[in-house]
């Protein structure tokens, strides 16, 4: 087992959630000291955007690419101060590489994407996946503007709640 403690290995996509949990994911870097790794994984077929297209591995892995440090940037840019980052694109199923990225790791942190029922039991839920699988604790980060409060049932789109 390789000794990772100072990295938070975050999983980023096109989603919301996921952009979310990197927001997160760069303040747990900044605290604790810890750089951060970002981490893609795409599979041919893709229902990414820009992906639809894709039929070579050499293409899909420079489009995943790309759109990583497209997503990663429109974060970071939007920040004062960030931690160290490193950039992981891989092909493969996204749970999978979170966890095997996630080894010897301080935390994994995963946005929860909300699938539909269908959704969820074709695809499976990379954060379930996490959850069940990490050898590091695993951080679940969902959307603010999803989250209802619970005594009042309303939205509060401002208020980042964070679910483990």
């Amino acid at each position: 087992m390789s000794v990772r403690t100072g990295v938070v290995v975050v999983g980023l996509d096109d989603s919301g959630s996921a952009a979310e949990a990197l927001d997160f994911a760069l303040d747990e870097g900044l605290a604790h000291g810890c750089a951060v790794e970002v981490v893609t994984a795409w599979l041919l077929p893709s229902p990414y955007e820009g992906m639809e297209h894709v039929t070579s591995m050499a293409d899909g892995q420079r489009t995943a690419e790309e759109a990583q440090t497209k997503a990663l940037r429109r974060v970071m840019d939007a920040r004062d101060e960030n931690p160290v980052v490193s950039q992981t694109v891989v092909h493969g199923s996204a749970g999978r590489a979170l966890v095997e990225r996630a080894e010897g790791a301080r935390m994994l942190v995963v946005g929860s994407a909300r699938k539909g029922t269908l959704a969820r039991a074709v695809l499976g839920s990379v954060s379930e996946h996490c959850v069940r699988h990490s050898p590091a604790p695993v951080v679940v980060v969902a959307r603010s503007e999803s989250i209802t409060h619970h005594e009042t049932g309303e939205i509060e789109p401002t208020e980042k709640e964070v679910q483990t």
